[in-house]
């Protein structure tokens, strides 16, 4: 039988979920639903398969006694034909358990499977899916299980993770809702929260489970072909090593589980050191600029650390904090090689002058060494040319009414002014100091290079002569004489 015919067969009364039988799975579920916001809604990921379902359902029983705003949501990877047929199993399982259900449609490039490969192309446009689903507040529950842990720290240690890796899957985690390069060093309203509410169950319970409500495959849940394929490397590990591995110890994948639980525990020790450690080295806003500072577009995405306290540190904890200050904000963490770089900096004399560049598929990160200082800026718009020319015109704009908001409240104004960005050979007349070139008056402002294309000047309308010099870093630090 076909999964297309199977559906239309699909009973239209549905199993009792009253009836459920009191489980692991069952308890982990109203634990997880309870630990939420009764104002936010949990979204819960639903692909077809039996976690997933089975995940539905156990949240549909759960809320009866906890109530709480559910919605499931289905992601079309439009990867296979079966992917119509998952829709309107998606489809029928929110009719029958009366949730409300979002179908969200996706368009994979061939770009992103050349470059990322179709496993990690499609799990990340599905995550970035799901998020998009989601307001602060919000959860998304996912519906990965004791066995997918196992795997996850088998690829991990394959591929020679660290102690992070290792740890596999966390229970839960932040989500930024919004714009994704501001990382997740954000205010706790500006996050929503991915849970995994069956990371302590195995298959084989969900399965049992199953089974006593009667459900079955094709009729109440799908599975997905490409789960098959053992040219994947997670479905090599669940269909040819864990059974292997459990033949000779049958409880392989609770015995790794465990120890990822145990590794995720140790991590957020180290965690806990590496933010000390991180405070310690990093300039507050007093240390790195001059007062009235407006850090409005920078201070989501610009950190500063002194070489000098940092020099301080271990080489391995260096290496901590460098890691832990990018994990920490959502950022690409450094390479081997850029992070070797970086800790080669942190010995040169305080004037040297260098610059490093990676990305992930999301966000830039640029890391420029300047006056005994690593200055850090993370961003979706860094182009390999510089920083200054991926500025967007929006960003142009919002420098320009910063500056005229500012002006305009500023008191005692004798003349009108325009306000824009320095010219070629712009000079200002200082009481006391006579005539100055601006790229001095800003190198004497310790702004950085990178951060100078932000400067507005304000010209007397009737002259053009520069009046004044405003940066988001300084506001309007800079008067000229006055003239007469």
């Amino acid at each position: 039988m076909s999964l297309s015919s199977s559906l239309d067969s699909m009973s239209s009364s549905p199993q009792s979920l009253g009836e459920m039988a009191e489980s692991r799975a069952l308890v982990a579920v109203r634990a997880a639903l309870a630990a939420t916001d009764s104002r936010h809604t949990v979204w819960i990921a639903l692909s077809g398969g039996l976690d997933s379902v089975m995940l539905a359902r156990l949240a549909a029983r759960a809320v009866q006694a906890c109530p709480r705003r559910l919605r499931l949501v289905h992601v079309h990877h439009g990867l296979q034909a079966a992917n119509d047929d998952f829709e309107r199993l998606a489809r029928r399982l929110a009719s029958r358990l009366g949730l409300p259900l979002s179908v969200r449609h996706l368009a994979l490039d061939e770009a992103a499977f050349k470059s990322r490969g179709v496993e990690a192309a499609a799990r990340e446009a599905r995550l970035a899916a799901l998020t998009a689903c989601l307001a602060a507040g919000d959860s998304l529950w996912l519906a990965q299980h004791q066995d997918d842990q196992a795997e996850t720290l088998l690829l991990n240690a394959l591929r020679g993770s660290g102690g992070r890796g290792l740890a596999a899957m966390p229970p839960e985690r932040a989500l930024t809702v919004g714009n994704l390069s501001t990382g997740r060093d954000l205010a706790p309203h500006a996050r929503a929260r991915l849970v995994r509410p069956l990371l302590d169950v195995s298959r084989r319970d969900l399965e049992t489970l199953a089974s006593q409500q009667g459900l079955c495959v094709s009729r109440d849940w799908c599975e997905d072909p490409s789960n098959l394929s053992q040219r994947f490397d997670r479905n090599y590990l669940r269909h040819t090593v864990l059974p292997a591995l459990e033949g000779r110890w049958p409880q392989a994948a609770g015995s790794l589980a465990r120890s990822a639980e145990q590794l995720q525990e140790e991590q957020s020790l180290l965690d806990e050191l590496a933010a000390e450690l991180l405070a310690k080295v990093r300039l507050s806003g007093a240390e790195r600029v001059t007062p009235g500072q407006e850090l409005k577009l920078e201070q989501e995405q610009e950190v500063q650390l002194s070489l000098a306290r940092l020099g301080e540190l271990s080489e391995p904890r260096q290496r901590l904090v460098l890691r832990h200050l990018c994990q920490s904000r959502g950022w690409p963490v450094p390479p081997r090689g850029r992070l070797a770089s970086l800790q080669q900096w942190i010995a040169t004399p305080p004037g040297s002058v260098a610059e490093v560049r990676w990305h992930s598929p999301v966000s830039s990160l640029v890391v420029r060494l300047w006056r005994g200082q690593l200055w850090w800026q993370a961003s979706d718009t860094v182009t390999r040319h510089g920083l200054g020319d991926g500025v967007s015109d929006c960003q142009r704009r919002e420098l320009d009414d910063r500056a005229r908001q500012s002006w305009q409240a500023l008191a005692g104004q004798e003349d009108e002014v325009v306000i824009g960005q320095r010219q070629p050979g712009d000079v200002m007349r200082l009481a006391d100091r006579g005539r100055r070139d601006l790229k001095r008056l800003l190198q004497e402002a310790d702004i950085p290079p990178w951060q100078r294309h932000q400067l507005r000047v304000a010209r007397r309308a009737r002259d053009q002569a520069i009046v004044a010099l405003w940066h988001p870093a300084c506001g309007w630090w800079l008067r000229a004489k006055p003239s007469g």
